[in-house]
């Protein structure tokens, strides 16, 4: 099957920084629209408001983790009351996450930037499979793959700290034992504080190439009316048009496949959210299997796998309302380095990738509708 000739074109209008709420993204939505509209569907737009709270969670529980982390090291070492670390450490850990928890949530006032978010939400019917990518994009200071590894050592460092600040009741604990502990909540603290956002990034990975290969699935899908395309808002600022959207639509029982992320080299990734999540008719087990067996059919790399610690994506807002599906995806380490940089340029990705993604899910997806 040749790509559409309006695949390339349409990559390098999108791939230009386009941050939640920008007159950018608003212009590239616009072109969006007019290529949904040409494949025959039907497009709301659907407003809703939204800020970048979250996105100060996260910062603020990194930043309390690394205060707490210093502030409990000479409470571990030091001759004092067995009962003084833990009585101290503990609760300072669990203010932090409810801080963080209350800041995501609203509750906890927070100088967060709001902007006024726009999905695409397109249908020829009722569908019971949507195709969805989302179409911000935003930059940070850290890449991708730096957060990814400032989770991993934040996550490590709180459990390790919980640990240790147990095993001080029953006595001192040598510094070979605390420096590691202290050292990794440090670090990962630090690097998801660094959280601020900008709009320096053109966002051609992540997520021109996901757009692309929602609109060519749905382009190869034909003219039927069980699937609609979804194109959200404000991902980056924490999967809000996702929420936005399963809020007013509540889609229960429908599936997905999220596109987040199509670069032009490594292995495909079909990610499942949830092995058990069954709607019914389908699991993603079974939408994995079939987008999985599709691309490999065309003589491409894939695999199923779980979806990596650390990453957000569109899928779990979906599939936390009741939704079953996965969410493709296509990288390596040198990917994950350039997402959220201004290096994410059209130039350094071949969009073919992403269109090859999208025929073969469109030939999953036929499989799996009958």
């Amino acid at each position: 099957m040749a790509a559409p000739s309006w695949a390339e074109p349409l990559f390098h209008d999108i791939a230009v920084p386009r941050g939640p709420g920008s007159a950018s993204l608003a212009r590239v939505q616009d072109v969006i629209v007019q290529r949904l509209e040409l494949l025959g569907f039907t497009v709301e737009q659907q407003r809703f408001a939204t800020d970048a709270r979250r996105l100060g969670a996260a910062m603020a529980a990194g930043a309390g983790l690394g205060w707490v982390a210093i502030g409990v090291v000479p409470l571990l070492l030091l001759p004092l009351s067995a009962w003084l670390a833990p009585l101290i450490g503990l609760p300072a850990l669990a203010l932090v996450g409810l801080v963080a928890v209350g800041i995501a949530e609203g509750r906890i006032p927070f100088n967060a930037r709001a902007v006024r978010g726009t999905n695409l939400v397109a249908r020829r019917g009722t569908p019971r499979l949507w195709l969805v990518a989302h179409a911000d994009s935003k930059s940070q200071p850290a890449s991708l793959l730096l957060r990814v590894v400032g989770a991993a050592a934040a996550f490590a460092g709180t459990a390790g700290l919980v640990v240790l600040l147990v095993i001080r009741l029953f006595g001192q604990i040598p510094l070979w034992a605390v420096a590691p502990v202290a050292a990794l909540a440090v670090l990962g603290g630090g690097i998801l504080s660094l959280g601020m956002v900008g709009d320096a990034s053109p966002g051609a990975v992540d997520n021109a190439t996901g757009v692309i290969a929602a609109l060519v699935a749905a382009a190869a899908l034909g003219g039927r009316d069980d699937v609609g395309v979804l194109i959200t808002d404000a991902e980056e600022y924490g999967l809000e048009g996702a929420r936005a959207w399963v809020a007013a639509e509540r889609p229960h029982g429908a599936a997905f496949v999220n596109f987040d992320g199509v670069d032009d080299c490594g292995v495909y990734r079909v990610m499942r959210h949830g092995a058990r999540g069954a709607v019914g008719w389908v699991t993603p087990v079974t939408i994995a299997d079939q987008v999985t067996m599709a691309l490999q059919e065309r003589g491409h790399a894939a695999t199923a796998a779980a979806l990596p610690f650390g990453v957000l994506v569109d899928g779990i807002a979906l599939a936390g309302a009741g939704m079953a599906g996965v969410t493709v995806s296509r990288g390596d380490a040198g990917t994950l380095a350039v997402v959220h940089r201004p290096a994410d340029e059209a130039r350094r990705v071949d969009v073919a990738a992403a269109v090859e993604a999208g025929e073969a899910t469109a030939v999953g997806v036929a499989r799996l509708l009958g």
